[in-house]
């Protein structure tokens, strides 16, 4: 639960301040905005087929691990296209860091409910899900609230840019968690047709 817990509060945080900062920051419009996120969404489509159709079955939980690693490139990527860009930024500009990052998000967003499902027995597997399912809405939020106060907070002083840099920052110290807590899940998915049985 702590492993979604931390990587949906901090994945929908900075999706959120990366909102906020195109939008206040740059000027973009929400159309803007939207298609500025094209190479994130079609990176983790990417992600996620290899995550959990591929890799996950194959490696096991280092699959885990390894998309962690390949979305902290992408927000690091992120956070120096941001750095060097100055006042403005281009949508090109974001675009490869957001494509690396969408695949190490999908590489772990799709095979994660198997990973945690795998530590459950078989007739709590239903419970299991459900709760996985609100948590993942509870750390939404929590990453909305928490990532967007800061976000604002430092904006007031400092400015967007500087903000969503802190923003980036955080949602790199919360992959590092995630990394951490990983190793607790089990070292294999639970079989696909067990979850739908």
């Amino acid at each position: 639960m702590l492993v979604a817990l931390v990587f949906f509060a901090g994945m929908i945080g900075l999706m959120l301040t990366m909102s906020l900062y195109l939008q206040l920051g740059e000027g973009f419009s929400a159309i803007h905005t939207g298609l500025t996120f094209t190479p994130w969404a079609l990176g983790t489509a990417v992600g996620a087929g290899l995550g959990a159709g591929v890799l996950g079955p194959k490696l096991g939980r280092p699959v885990l691990h390894g998309g962690l690693l390949v979305m902290m490139a992408g927000v690091l990527g992120t956070l120096a296209v941001v750095g060097s860009a100055g006042d403005t930024v281009s949508s090109w500009a974001l675009a490869g860091p957001q494509a690396v990052a969408g695949v190490g998000m999908g590489a772990v967003l799709a095979p994660l409910f198997g990973f945690v499902l795998a530590g459950v027995r078989d007739h709590e597997v239903g419970s299991a899900s459900g709760v996985l399912n609100a948590v993942q809405q509870l750390s939404g939020a929590l990453g909305i609230a928490v990532i967007g106060t800061i976000f604002f907070s430092v904006a007031t002083d400092h400015g967007v840019t500087v903000a969503f840099e802190r923003a980036l920052w955080i949602e790199l110290g919360l992959l590092v968690v995630a990394g951490v807590l990983v190793v607790a899940l089990p070292r294999h998915m639970r079989p696909e047709e067990e979850l739908f049985a």
